[in-house]
């Protein structure tokens, strides 16, 4: 599935049927690479990050939780980046370890069982998730 498919993608409680929010982007961890955040827009009260572990479900008509007590504000300084936006892996640059810039990430093809990132899909090119080992503000890294 992948992550320019899934935006604005509704976000469902199971407990009440509605509509809480909706997916505004994803935030991936290198080694292995897998989404770990979902960060959401339009959220009432809570804040805007819901934890990969807390997602009942994602299909191709919604992302479904439990309640949306689920939904909660930054814990530290890294999910407080992800919220900022800091950490979207679309649109960065993509870097090899030796410093070769590979293209810009157009794209990423993900597990929606998991949330392990199967590719990195840049214009001119598709790169193995596996091969994610670093992502900042500047680039994504990949090996070798």
């Amino acid at each position: 599935m992948l992550f320019s498919r899934t935006r604005k993608r509704a976000v469902v409680s199971t407990a009440t049927a509605t509509r809480v929010a909706r997916v505004d982007g994803f935030v991936v961890r290198p080694g292995p690479a897998r989404v770990v955040l979902l960060r959401l827009g339009k959220v009432s009260g809570h804040g805007t990050l819901l934890a990969w572990e807390d997602v009942q479900g994602f299909g191709p008509d919604a992302v479904t939780v439990a309640t949306d007590a689920v939904i909660r504000p930054p814990r530290d300084d890294l999910e407080q980046r992800a919220e900022d936006n800091t950490l979207e892996i679309l649109g960065k640059r993509l870097l090899s370890e030796q410093g070769t810039e590979l293209g810009t990430v157009t794209d990423v093809d993900f597990d929606p069982e998991t949330g392990a990132v199967i590719s990195l899909i840049t214009k001119t090119d598709t790169v193995a998730g596996q091969r994610l080992i670093g992502l900042g503000g500047y680039a994504a890294v990949v090996s070798a």
